[in-house]
């Protein structure tokens, strides 16, 4: 054969190896390659899924075991398991969310209202004032609160010089509270309960342990002498109720346990105290009594009964008193 048809014959099965390989160069990725295997390529992807041995780039997604391949860098999808990085992200957000719950959702304690009195045990006589000072302390309460008294004692009142107060939640506010014990009210002990109330604040309270003396002062007036009383139409309001009647000591009345009474001049000018009762207890008295001063003289009236009484001075009764013990 001619030597230029043989060199032809020859270049055919190279042209052929050459389509075959493709035109990059670059090998095939069919499973047939004896170089590449069921990954082969360093791009490329697998196929069907045989062994892989030297594989130099693919990844895994049918099944085949890598043994050198990219398969353990395909592993990425164990780093794309970030996802488990991300779930401690959720994990975060709650705890982020509780801690919410608990500085905004969770209610604010309610303030309690602290109580407190200038005097917390008083003794009161018969026809007396008293005054006490409550203070109230807010603890964070702002508002109005109110003022009031429990059960109180027979023959017991009081009044507060405002029953409601302002509380701004820092600055302790303070009521008067005036208690008066009338002429009959019953001696003894007993307690009086102040109570402060708010709404939207727990209340407060505070106890005062009142003693009622079986005491009783009378006053002279200012002025008496200018009443205009007389014999026979006298004043008899001028040292309080008429009669004053009294209720007899706990345990009955006797020389033991007896009613004292005082005697105050309250006038600019001296007077003196009629009475004609010396073995009651109720006696006369012996000289006047400056102006602006007490008697010198404590009655300790030890029987039931009505002792009159009038200004000595004055020389008849234009002006008098009576007290009944009962």
């Amino acid at each position: 054969m001619h030597l230029r048809a043989q060199l032809l014959l020859l270049a055919l099965p190279l042209a052929a190896l050459s389509v075959a390989c493709g035109d990059s160069g670059g090998l095939p990725t069919g499973s047939w390659h004896p170089y590449g295997g069921n990954t082969g390529g360093t791009g490329g992807t697998t196929g069907g899924g045989g062994p892989a041995s030297n594989g130099a780039g693919g990844s895994s997604s049918s099944g085949g075991t890598a043994s050198n391949g990219s398969t353990s860098s395909g592993g990425s999808s164990s780093s794309g398991g970030s996802s488990s990085s991300g779930g401690s992200t959720s994990s975060s957000s709650s705890s982020g969310s509780s801690g919410a719950s608990s500085s905004s959702g969770s209610p604010a304690p309610t303030p309690d209202l602290a109580v407190t009195v200038d005097q917390a045990t008083l003794k009161s006589q018969l026809m007396a004032s008293s005054t006490v000072h409550v203070s109230v302390a807010p603890n964070g309460y702002i508002g109005m609160a109110n003022l009031t008294l429990g059960t109180m004692p027979s023959g017991v009142t009081g009044n507060f010089d405002s029953a409601q107060i302002a509380l701004d939640g820092r600055t302790t506010a303070t009521a008067t509270l005036t208690l008066k014990t009338a002429t009959s009210a019953t001696p003894g002990d007993a307690n009086v309960e102040v109570d402060v109330a708010a709404m939207g604040a727990n209340p407060g309270k505070a106890t005062i342990a009142l003693s009622v003396e079986s005491a009783i002062t009378v006053h002279i007036p200012m002025g008496v002498n200018n009443m205009g009383g007389t014999i026979s139409n006298p004043v008899t309001t001028a040292y309080g109720p008429y009669p004053m009647k009294i209720a007899e000591p706990t345990g009955g009345i006797s020389a033991q346990n007896t009613v004292t009474v005082y005697f105050m001049n309250d006038d600019s000018v001296s007077h003196e105290i009629h009475a004609s009762d010396d073995q009651e207890g109720f006696a006369h008295d012996p000289g006047p009594i400056p102006p602006n001063s007490m008697d010198s003289l404590v009655r300790q009236v030890n029987t039931a009964g009505s002792y009159n009484y009038y200004l000595h001075d004055q020389g008849a009764p234009i002006t008098v008193g009576l007290i009944t013990i009962q």
